[in-house]
Parts: structure tokens; C-alpha cells; sequence
């Protein structure tokens, strides 16, 4: 028994209660993975016969859906809680593998994505705030990483399932891939910020002490404060439906009005664009193109993107030490600036290719240029989004700060996928990947400049510091040391 206890460190149960959100993000991982498989299958065999119009919608739908997820996640977040919604997510994910195995026309495709969609865009609202707030500060990095990691991870699977099963076989597997996440959350605690913000204190005191210990008892009874302080300073009348209106108007003018609320918002638009441009999705969704111009065969298309997950997923899987080592502010000037370069290395090596200006061994140029890519964004590009959504984002307006983030993932992602064949015939894929480049370097200018510091800082000295108010702390620290000095030089 006393074994069990020493096993159970705050450290150890916090890995548990992350675990929920995890292996959710292995199924998204899934559900992105498996539509090569579905795609090309589709096309050979037509088994279920697809035009060019139902193709790309039922390919860009996950956007419109994340959209739709995003909207129901939040409100799922501030009324049954994030525990409840996980499971939410969970469900209807599963729904979505079952609506797959089960499809022989395209209406029940599109009830696929459509469930799945909305899974999704649940879960990426959801997860890194989740995460943020079931972990220490030491380590929150490092798990809110897991994300970007988990999501390789499930494309990988769908890749690796699609070498040797059919998209209909694939389905039913990766059904039971999906079945753990359920299981986890239903065990899983509910967060306790969410029972703070429901004035379940007691409640919350326990939790957070089981997840944490006792040695962050000053951020636990900080967070009770002050939203007993917002508390306080809210008279709502509940009965009348015209005063709950013009209170929900209410609190989203005065959320736009808060500093706290506005800059995570900037920052976390500016850091969907670097996550939606920086070429990862294109490689998913548009292989064949891009496999095409950068090497004039698309023959190694599989085994390349076998190799392009399996780095993307080493990558991802550094990020985890790599946030526990470096400021966020210098992992999005580093990796960022890095993916602007080789974004221009492989235009210039398509644009090369095409005219013929390259040595025979070009390929060779191209798989490095290329598998450098990938790693660039999944150390940097793909994971600054999710680690910095779980600690930017103020406590009482958390859930919709995830809606707005999510809502503009869905949109600039929806943006890409319909587009990027447009952009492929009138620019090129090398002109489509300039035109990123400049997407990419106007965010990081933007988002270097309003993003504060956020390693090893609780969430609520990130809160204050975007309130403005770390200044004020400073200066009455400052003010006091030298009124003390007055005071010993007088007694002198």
C-alpha cells in the first residue's frame, strides 16, 4: 500500500488526468491520416463514385466543422464542464468510425466527417486549455506539447494501417484506437478551474491538491479569489430574459475592452495563420501535387510521407524538451524564421527543377529540403499554437477566447484546403509556398510583438502580466525599497 502511495506523485497523477486529452488527440490524428487512404482508394477503385466538387468539400469540410465544434465546445466547457466534454468529443468521434465502416454512399461519408468535425473541433478548443489547467507550471509545457505529438502520432497509424488494409477495413480499426480516450476521460477528474468558476471551492481544493500537491496551495487559493472577487462585482438577474441578453451583450463588450482578453486573442489568430501556412497542411491534404513539383515522380509518394510522419513525430516529440528548455518567445522567432527559409529553399528548388537548372541528383536535394521542413514545423510551427492557447488565455473569459481560436482555425483552414488548388494552378506550388512564406512572416512579426514571456509563470502571472499589472507590482516593490532606504538614511 505504501508502494502505491510513492507512486502516486502529483507528477504521476497529473499524467493521468492529461491522458483523457491525449489519446483524443491520437484519434484527430486518425481521422487526418485516414484520408489518404480514403481519397486515393476512392479514386481507383470508385467504389463510391466522387466528383471533383464532392471530393474537395468532403476533403474541407473538417473546417467548416471545427467551426461547429468549436461553438458547442465552449459551451460545453462553462455549463456541463470540461470532463463532461471530453466525453462529448469522445462519443462522437467513435459515431464518426462506425458512420465510415458502415458508408456505401456519399451521404453516409459526409455523416462521417461531419460527426468527426465536430469531435475535432471540441477537442482542439478544449485540449490545450484542459491541459493548462490540470498541470504545474514546471511541466505545462511540456504536456501541452503532447498535443502536436499525439496528432502525428494518430497519422501515422491511419499511414502505416493504409499500406495493407482497405479504407472500409481501416475504419473498424482505428474505431478501437479511439475507444481508450472515452475510457480515460470517464475516469479523469473535472478540471479545477472549472469548479472554481462554478463557486464549488471545497471542491475545487481537492482536486487541485490531488493533482498537484500541497505545494501550490498560493496559486489554488489566488485562483479562488479572485474569481470571488468577479463574482462580487456581477449582478445578474437570472429570471428575466431580456436582462440575461443584455448581460451576455454586456460581458462580450467589456471582454473586448479587457487588455487580458484582447492581446490572447491577437496572439492566438496570428499563431493559427503560422500553424494553417507554414505548408504542413498542404502536404497532407495536397501529396500528390506537391510530391509532384518537388520531385517530377510521384512513385516514393508513400514511402516519403512514411518518412515525413515518422520525423514529424520525432519532432514532435523533441518539442517536449525543447519547451522545457527555451523561452516561448525564442522558439517562435527561432522555428518560425526557420520555416520562412525553408519555405523559400523549396520554391527555388521547384522553381529550379521545372527548367531544368538542377543536377541530376536533385532528388537527393528535394527529400532533405523537405524532410528539414517537416521537422521545422513539428518542433516549432505546429505545437507554438497549442502551448501557447493553454497559458495565454484569462480565466474568465477562457472558454470563449478557445471559441475565437478555434473559430479562426476553422475558417483560415477551410480557406487553405479550397484554395490551395487555385493558388496551384495560378501561382504554382512554388508561388503558393512564397505566398505562405509572406503569410508566415507578417504573423511572426505581429506575434513577436505582443507576446509576453510565458515559461515556468503560472497562469495567473501570465493573466496579470497581460492585465498590465506586473508593472504596477514592480513599481510599488521599488517604491517601497526606497522608502525604506529614506527611512534608514534619515534615522542615520
Amino acid at each position: 500500500m505504501c508502494r502505491c502511495e510513492l507512486r502516486a506523485t502529483p507528477f504521476v497523477k497529473q499524467c493521468f488526468a492529461v491522458s483523457s486529452v491525449v489519446l483524443n488527440m491520437i484519434s484527430y490524428g486518425l481521422t487526418i491520416g485516414y484520408n489518404a487512404s480514403l481519397f486515393s482508394e476512392l479514386r481507383r477503385t470508385r467504389e463510391i463514385p466522387l466528383d471533383i466538387h464532392s471530393e474537395s468539400w468532403l476533403a474541407s469540410l473538417i473546417g467548416l466543422m471545427l467551426f461547429v465544434g468549436s461553438a458547442v465546445g465552449s459551451l460545453a466547457m462553462e455549463t456541463i464542464g470540461r470532463k463532461y466534454t471530453v466525453l462529448l468529443s469522445s462519443v462522437l468521434m467513435i459515431c464518426g468510425w462506425i458512420s465510415f465502416s458502415l458508408a456505401s454512399s456519399f451521404p453516409v461519408l459526409l455523416m462521417g466527417k461531419i460527426l468527426q468535425g465536430t469531435s475535432v473541433g471540441i477537442g482542439t478548443n478544449m485540449g490545450s486549455i484542459l491541459l493548462g489547467e490540470y498541470s504545474s507550471p514546471r511541466y505545462r509545457g511540456s504536456f501541452i506539447a503532447t498535443i502536436p505529438t499525439a496528432l502525428l502520432l494518430g497519422t501515422l497509424i491511419a499511414h502505416i494501417f493504409a499500406m495493407f488494409y482497405s479504407w472500409h477495413d481501416i475504419s473498424k480499426i482505428l474505431l478501437f484506437f479511439s475507444i481508450p480516450g472515452l475510457i480515460a476521460a470517464v475516469f479523469s477528474p473535472e478540471s479545477p478551474s472549472f469548479l472554481v468558476t462554478k463557486g464549488r471551492y471545497d471542491e475545487c481544493r481537492k482536486v487541485f491538491r490531488w493533482l498537484r500537491g500541497t505545494d501550490e496551495d498560493d496559486e489554488l487559493e489566488t485562483m479562488i479569489k479572485t474569481d470571488m472577487i468577479a463574482k462580487a462585482t456581477k449582478k445578474i438577474n437570472k429570471y428575466h430574459l431580456t436582462k440575461i441578453i443584455k448581460n451576455k451583450v454586456t460581458y462580450l463588450l467589456t471582454a473586448f475592452n479587457k487588455r487580458e482578453f484582447r492581446i490572447p486573442v491577437i496572439i492566438t489568430m496570428h499563431l493559427t495563420a503560422i500553424n494553417q501556412f507554414c505548408g504542413s497542411l498542404i502536404n497532407d491534404m495536397y501529396a500528390l501535387d506537391v510530391h509532384t513539383a518537388l520531385y517530377g515522380t510521384n512513385v516514393y509518394m508513400f514511402k516519403v510521407m512514411t518518412s515525413l510522419d515518422t520525423l514529424r513525430l520525432l519532432a514532435a516529440l523533441s518539442t517536449v524538451y525543447i519547451t522545457r528548455k527555451l523561452e516561448r518567445r525564442s522558439m517562435l522567432l527561432i522555428f518560425v524564421s526557420l520555416n520562412i527559409f525553408v519555405n523559400l529553399c523549396l520554391a527555388g528548388h521547384i522553381f529550379a527543377r521545372q527548367r531544368d537548372l538542377l543536377p541530376a541528383s536533385h532528388m537527393v536535394i528535394g527529400i532533405i529540403l523537405h524532410h528539414f521542413q517537416c521537422f521545422i514545423m513539428g518542433t516549432g510551427s505546429l505545437p507554438l499554437l497549442f502551448i501557447l492557447n493553454g497559458e495565454i488565455f484569462p480565466l474568465e473569459n477562457r472558454g470563449l477566447c478557445g471559441m475565437i481560436s478555434s473559430i479562426f482555425c476553422s475558417i483560415l483552414m477551410f480557406v487553405n484546403i479550397k484554395s490551395a488548388p487555385y493558388l496551384f494552378s495560378l501561382l504554382g506550388v512554388d508561388g503558393t509556398l512564397c505566398f505562405y512564406a509572406l503569410i508566415l512572416v507578417y504573423s511572426l512579426i505581429v506575434t513577436f510583438i505582443v507576446l509576453p514571456e510565458t515559461k515556468d509563470k503560472t497562469l495567473q502571472e501570465v493573466e496579470d502580466e497581460l492585465r498590465g499589472c506586473t508593472t504596477v507590482y514592480v513599481d510599488r516593490e521599488e517604491a517601497f525599497e526606497l522608502k525604506s532606504g529614506i527611512n534608514n538614511l534619515e534615522s542615520c
